[in-house]
């Protein structure tokens, strides 16, 4: 029988511990930080473009790049302030959504494609898989068609 494999997105959560929590909210504390000793280092190459404009007219176009990268980083620290109150909020033994990484499928002729490719959580628990969920329907991995539109989603089933 003709098969192939393809891959698929595969949900980790983790059960919330309170080793898990301290540090989750260490490492975006941390991660606050190197975005605060970005953004102070670009202050000060503003402020040292600044005087240099009058020597070197490349400076306003450095300067607006280095603005530009600010605001990115603002962003970013905006972001990770967000995660760090959603983290301090965060129950004890409940699930917590940590990412996605890509798994593999075999399909098969005779197979319900949607069944196959639809979303796998592994529960995680202080770095221990507990168990594994196939078959879970999440919104947050949506099945989407490739650019060619060659294939029929659930949504259009």
């Amino acid at each position: 029988m003709a098969s192939i494999t393809v891959q698929r997105p595969v949900i980790i959560k983790t059960i919330v511990t309170e080793s898990f929590k301290r540090l989750y909210i260490a490492d975006l504390e941390d991660a606050i930080k190197r975005v605060d000793a970005i953004v102070q280092q670009i202050d000060v190459q503003s402020r040292r473009f600044d005087l240099e404009r009058q020597v070197n007219p490349q400076s306003r176009v450095i300067r607006q790049q280095l603005e530009l990268e600010r605001a990115r980083q603002d962003s970013a620290r905006m972001e990770l302030q967000a995660r760090l109150r959603e983290a301090q909020q965060l129950e004890l033994n409940s699930e917590f959504t940590q990412g996605t990484i890509d798994g593999t499928v075999d399909i098969n002729v005779g197979d319900n494609l949607f069944e196959k490719i639809a979303g796998t959580e592994l529960i995680v628990k202080d770095g221990i898989v507990l168990e594994i969920r196939e078959g879970v329907s999440s919104p947050a991995v949506p099945v989407v068609p490739p650019p060619s539109g060659g294939i029929i989603t659930p949504a259009t089933r």
